[in-house]
């Protein structure tokens, strides 16, 4: 890549308030050596002025002769001397000048699509707490349909067990009824256990009453 001239340096100094020698390296890609060789011809051709004590150079808008150097400057063998055995670093200004803040980029139509993500944002956002409202209900309700089948197995095992305590009972009132039958009804008792008389007497003081207790055990 070609090394940029002297005249092309002398464009990009023009389009700018001000100027040093790291500036002008860094913009036309050139050694810092050359691009202060470079603005000591400016300064002695009048297109920059004199340079300042923070080691920049004004750029001078109107061709003339060289501008006057400020009082208490260094002379111009003494300043070359500096500039010479000065570091690049010693041509960065010591205080740069503050800049204004950019004016902010973000337009109306920006806001607006800002404004319907934000609303889409609220709408989604909705959605999800009502899709999380109805899981809860459902949750709700699948708890309240399983206690309610808990309750019915409950019961259905208190019916179970109940009706086998009435099937029990009721094979061991038959098992009585038929013990009684035997060893008192005057048909059923076996001869030579006593007199028949009071055998027969007895079945029918006890037999109404096995009877009742039998009916109402059928009825309930």
């Amino acid at each position: 890549m070609p090394i940029p001239s002297y005249a092309e340096a002398v464009r990009y100094v023009r389009r700018q308030p001000r100027i040093n020698a790291s500036t002008l390296s860094d913009g036309l890609g050139i050694r810092w050596s050359l691009a202060l060789d470079y603005l000591e011809r400016m300064e002695h051709a009048g297109v920059v002025g004199a340079i300042e004590d923070d080691g920049w150079w004004p750029v001078a808008r109107i061709e003339g002769p060289p501008a006057a150097r400020k009082p208490g400057t260094s002379s111009p063998g003494k300043a070359t001397m500096l500039r010479r055995s000065s570091p690049p670093a010693a041509d960065k200004p010591a205080q740069s000048p503050a800049l204004p803040p950019p004016a902010s980029a973000t337009t109306a139509h920006d806001q607006q699509q800002m404004l319907e993500k934000l609303r889409e944002a609220a709408r989604v956002l909705m959605a999800e707490r009502e899709n999380m409202q109805k899981l809860r209900d459902a949750c709700r309700l699948l708890i309240a349909e399983r206690e309610a089948w808990k309750r019915r197995a409950l019961a259905a095992e208190a019916r179970m067990l109940t009706e086998e305590a009435d099937e029990m009972d009721r094979q061991r009132f038959d098992a009585l009824r038929r013990v009684l039958a035997r060893e008192l009804h005057p048909d059923y008792a076996p001869a030579g256990l006593g007199d028949m008389s009071l055998r027969e007497a007895l079945f029918k003081s006890i037999w109404p009453k096995v009877e009742q207790i039998e009916r109402k055990g059928r009825s309930s």
